[in-house]
C-alpha cells in the first residue's frame, strides 16, 4: 500500500487551536487527523450509528507510574498478562459479574471434583446403612463431626475465594 500525503493551510490562530486540541487528547497532529478522517470515512461507508474497529482492539495511554500499578495489580491478582487483566476489568464492569483467573477456575474445578468424590462416598455409606443396620456402629458421631469439619473448612475456602473475586471487581455478594 502506497501512502499518500494530505496537506492543508491554517491560520496561525487555527493552528494553535489544533495543536492544543491534539495535545489535550494525547495525540499528535498527524495521528488525530488520521483518526478523524477514518471516522468520517467509516460514517460515509456504512451509515451506522456505532462503528467497531475491525481488529476489536482498544488502545489506551498510561503514564509510566500507571502502567507499573497496572502490572503490579495484574500480577497480584494472578493474571499472566496486563492485557488479560484489563480485559477482565472491562468485562467485570460491563457485566457486573466477577471474571475469574485461570488459577481460580482451576481451584473451583478441583473443589467440585473433591465435593463429587465426597458425595459418592456418602451415597455408598447411606446405601450400606440402609441395607444392613449392623454396620451402623462403625460410623461414630466423631467420624461424622470430622467429616462435617472438613466440609465447613472447604466451604470457608470456597467462600474466601468468592469474596476475593468479588472484592477485586467491587461487586456485591449475596451470602447464602
Amino acid at each position: 500500500m502506497v501512502k499518500q500525503t494530505v496537506k492543508t493551510q491554517l491560520s496561525e490562530e487555527d493552528k494553535q487551536k489544533w495543536q492544543q486540541f491534539c495535545q489535550a487528547n494525547g495525540m499528535t497532529e498527524s495521528a488525530m487527523m488520521r483518526f478523524m478522517m477514518n471516522q468520517v470515512l467509516q460514517d460515509i461507508a456504512s451509515n451506522d450509528e456505532f462503528h467497531e474497529a475491525k481488529s476489536n482492539k482498544i488502545t489506551i495511554r498510561l503514564s509510566e507510574h500507571e502502567m507499573q500499578k497496572l502490572t503490579t495489580q495484574a500480577v497480584e491478582e494472578g493474571y499472566l498478562y496486563r492485557t488479560s487483566w484489563a480485559t477482565a476489568c472491562v468485562m467485570a464492569n460491563l457485566t457486573r459479574t466477577p471474571v475469574l483467573t485461570e488459577g481460580e477456575i482451576k481451584a473451583l474445578r478441583e473443589s467440585n471434583r473433591q465435593l463429587a468424590a465426597v458425595g459418592r462416598n456418602l451415597n455408598q455409606i447411606a446405601r450400606v446403612l440402609n441395607i444392613d443396620y449392623r454396620y451402623s456402629d462403625k460410623f461414630t458421631r466423631e467420624m461424622i463431626q470430622v467429616l462435617d469439619a472438613k466440609f465447613e473448612k472447604h466451604k470457608a475456602m470456597v467462600n474466601d475465594l468468592i469474596n476475593k473475586i468479588c472484592k477485586r471487581w467491587e461487586l456485591e455478594q449475596n451470602d447464602e
